[in-house]
């Protein structure tokens, strides 16, 4: 169990969903296929996370008590309409409900590369943490997993499961790139808040995203208004399972000094740097740091923000890269303070604007500004709800028809 992750803290959610983490870390480490009867348990128990994200107490569905299971449904169901995205990993299409006629994206893994039971292992994971916040406004809604038909009823058969999504829109990296220019404060004061409130809700949980960025972010239009919601949560962890992924994902212009020196064991805080990113980006239509490999995206860090005394350096608790880093940053700009403010100045970003980038963008993760936090800064202080996000709803869309067939609907990597 990663530090921090302590029994008197933790919700019904997050306790439910580590459960079924551990469940599906147990059939990767014994090399045992998730067969098809295992894989709708599994589902089951992925219902239970949900029910007790939206009332507050779990059905009865997953508990084992000997009541019949449903079935998983069918991806007959579903006619595909085009594609959306295709990554390394898998790939996302836009379908439409044969019954209902509702649109929906369904995102699927390559078979190749997954491992015994990899492929439908790795679905489940991130259908259980998109199940603990389903309905929250600014994340995307997970509907369901379903299943190709025909198939054999046990063995590995990875490529024949799909998570069934909300289909919402272009990403807000295509939309920023449409737009061709930053967006104003006010605009991106209130992406923000629906930003810090989904981490919040996903933090809330002990779920820890680990690949916010743009690209992940999803522009909603609908009833004149307009949101975003992040979105791919194929990287992401809990806090309280036994045993999370060892492998450190994400993008490594938006990766926390933490993550970039190889610590394991980050958690929430590393969201909190990376929507710090975001909003940069959002200012200026630049990342506020861009080095050739992670070293040199370390000494970009510091060499901006400041060098970490050594207290800051204990609390990264680094594996790699730090002596390499420090070199570099010192060699390039010695004893300087923190220059933030001057690439993002007064005329771009007001004091209480800057207080939450500065406060998300601290190199120590215990300082760090969590989205709880910054959600009761002044900044959005008094601020009246607005259904207008980063555009007016009829700009959105004209963007949205510009980037035609983005490809990043739907994160794959």
């Amino acid at each position: 169990m990663v530090i921090g992750a302590n029994a008197a803290d933790m919700t019904e959610v997050a306790t439910r969903l580590a459960a079924v983490c551990d469940m599906i870390e147990g059939h990767r480490k014994s090399g045992t296929a998730i067969c098809v009867r295992r894989a709708t348990a599994i589902c089951a128990m992925i219902n239970d996370v949900a029910a007790a994200a939206a009332e507050g107490r779990p059905t009865t569905t997953g508990s084992g008590d000997g009541r019949k299971r449903p079935r998983m449904e069918s991806a007959c169901s579903y006619e595909e309409v085009d594609e959306l995205g295709v990554g390394l990993s898998g790939f996302v299409v836009r379908a439409r409900h044969r019954a209902t006629g509702e649109d929906v994206a369904l995102k699927s893994l390559h078979r190749e590369g997954c491992g015994v039971g990899g492929g439908i292992g790795r679905l489940l994971r991130e259908a259980c943490f998109m199940a603990a916040f389903r309905g929250h406004p600014f994340l995307v809604a997970l509907r369901g997993v379903v299943r190709v038909p025909g198939v054999a009823t046990d063995g590995d058969d990875d490529d024949d499961y799909s998570l069934v999504m909300d289909y919402v829109g272009p990403s807000l990296l295509d939309v920023l790139r449409a737009r061709g220019r930053p967006f104003t404060e006010p605009n991106v004061r209130v992406a923000m808040r629906q930003l810090l409130a989904g981490a919040e809700a996903m933090h809330r949980h002990r779920i820890v995203h680990r690949d916010i960025k743009s690209e992940n972010i999803l522009v909603a239009v609908g009833s004149g208004a307009v949101s975003v919601r992040i979105c791919d949560f194929g990287s992401a962890k809990s806090t309280a399972e036994r045993s999370p992924p060892g492998q450190i994902p994400g993008t490594m212009e938006y990766m926390a000094p933490e993550v970039l020196v190889r610590n394991a064991d980050h958690g929430v805080p590393a969201d909190a740097w990376s929507l710090g990113c975001v909003m940069a980006e959002l200012l200026t239509r630049e990342l506020p740091f861009r080095g050739e490999d992670m070293a040199d995206q370390l000494r970009e860090i510091f060499d901006v923000l400041g060098v970490p005394d050594e207290r800051a350096w204990e609390a990264m608790r680094p594996r790699v890269l730090a002596g390499k880093a420090v070199a570099r940053a010192e060699a390039a700009r010695v004893g300087h303070g923190n220059r933030l403010r001057e690439l993002i100045p007064e005329e771009v970003l007001s004091d209480d604007g800057f207080e939450v980038l500065k406060g998300l963008l601290t190199c120590d993760p215990e300082k760090r500004m969590t989205a709880a936090a910054a959600l009761r800064c002044a900044w959005f202080a008094d601020m009246v709800e607005d259904a207008c996000v980063c555009v007016s709803a009829s700009s959105a869309v004209s963007m949205i028809d510009a980037t035609g067939k983005r490809g990043h609907l739907l994160g794959v990597r």
